[in-house]
């Protein structure tokens, strides 16, 4: 009786729930700002019966699944500290499954450490005090790895339903992942093609596709508003083109598109860089930006296409500098690094090097691998392949270490000392 105490991760990991908890409470600014208020206002808007305003102005800057989440709270006028507590739950419950998950196909040591390295991430406590998606983006990964898992060992329907609507909702909230998934669901269907046990691939199969029934009302109402197939958001577009930047010293992250430095001065340091991005952007966005939004996202797009067309050595190095900026938050256009950069390459070498390893190690086994680890892996490797193109920043990394970590336990799980091949 005691050991089962002892071994519940409910428990074992209950120390972080108040530590974050507290966390929050001395760190969590007293008003809203950034992308807070961004959230709160499509909250409102859905309270009132709408998502985004009518064309020509739209704003699909991002998918409704977090404002779904917090309208019943703007309802209620609760205080956005109070909301912003429940991340610490979110971050406490995907320890907790990803510590589940690792005893279903590893052991309770490799479980317990993994969950303690997701605890402690530097960056969690960057995501913690603000009203952004990346807590309950986590908790959705997280547990949607450990359905999976269980789907696989017991075969009732409802756990291959569960999982597809939380992955559903997981794309309403990241919309990235309206791409990963539907990238996912044509690979899964051409392997179906060619395999003799189809009854056992058909599981990804089910879930990618209720989880894409899951964004069908918001893809129905996207096209209702811009008459456009698939249209996720217009936020891409931006997105694309500063990451296709062509010229020298500028490695894709993203900036305001009215090149000024007065909203948010810690994107650009100087005058001096404002003029630059002026003399490098201000012509061609300056015709894009007279147009409405659902404009400018093709635009933005149209421009990206050019320049890569024009530079694709330049868009690989930008590529390149996105990855890194995931891993190490490090390259910015015009920017001075600092002393947090130390830190970042140290946590960055150990995520980069234990994934390259884990990545040889399952190369050589992927026969022995089971369906689930291969699904997830598939996802997450289209999911950063996507990132990649796009201006990425940790974050987009952060939400993923539930499966980086999942990875690496079932690999130093199963991995026999001399052979280096997995357990039959």
């Amino acid at each position: 009786m005691v050991r089962k105490y002892v071994h519940n991760p409910f428990l074992i990991f209950s120390p972080f729930l108040i530590f974050y908890c507290y966390f929050i409470t001395i760190n969590k600014w007293p008003k809203l700002y950034g992308d807070e208020i961004r959230y709160w206002e499509f909250a409102k808007n859905l309270l009132h019966g709408f998502y985004s305003p009518p064309m020509p102005h739209i704003n699909l800057w991002n998918g409704p699944g977090y404002p779904l989440f917090l309208v019943l709270f703007v309802a209620l006028h609760v205080p956005a500290l109070y909301i912003t507590l429940i991340n610490a739950l979110f971050l406490y419950l995907a320890i907790v499954f990803l510590h589940k998950s690792l005893l279903i196909v590893s052991n309770f040591k490799i479980a317990t450490i993994a969950g303690l390295l997701l605890a402690i991430y530097p960056n969690t406590q960057a995501i913690l005090p603000i009203l952004y998606t990346e807590a309950l983006t986590i908790f959705l990964i997280s547990i949607f790895a450990y359905i999976i898992l269980i789907y696989n060992i017991n075969q009732k329907k409802w756990y291959g339903v569960t999982a597809g609507l939380l992955l559903g909702y997981l794309v309403l909230t990241k919309i990235i992942f309206g791409y990963v998934i539907l990238i996912g669901l044509l690979i899964c269907l051409i392997r179906l093609l060619f395999k003799k046990q189809w009854e056992l691939h058909l599981k990804p199969v089910l879930i990618l596709f209720i989880a894409f029934m899951v964004t069908v009302p918001y893809l129905f109402y996207t096209y209702q508003l811009t008459n456009k197939l698939f249209y996720w958001g217009n936020s891409g577009g931006m997105s694309l083109y500063w990451m296709s930047s062509p010229y020298q010293n500028e490695y894709g992250d993203w900036k305001l598109p009215d090149l000024s430095n007065s909203q948010y001065p810690n994107l650009f340091p100087s005058a001096e860089v404002a003029a630059i991005l002026k003399k490098n952007h201000n012509k061609e966005l300056s015709f894009i930006l007279k147009h409405n939004e659902l404009e400018q996202d093709a635009l933005f797009k149209k421009a990206a296409i050019n320049n890569i067309k024009k530079s694709p050595l330049k868009f690989l190095s930008n590529y390149f500098s996105n990855c890194s900026r995931m891993l190490f938050n490090f390259p910015y256009s015009y920017s001075f690094q600092d002393a947090a950069i130390i830190r970042n390459i140290l946590t960055g070498s150990l995520i980069l090097w234990g994934s390259v390893l884990a990545l040889i190690i399952t190369f050589f086994n992927w026969r022995r691998l089971i369906t689930p680890v291969k699904f997830l892996l598939m996802l997450s490797g289209i999911y950063f392949l996507l990132s990649g193109a796009l201006s990425a920043y940790p974050r987009q990394l952060d939400v993923m270490m539930p499966i980086l970590l999942f990875w690496m336990g079932y690999v130093a799980g199963n991995l026999k000392k001399v052979s280096l091949k997995f357990k039959e």
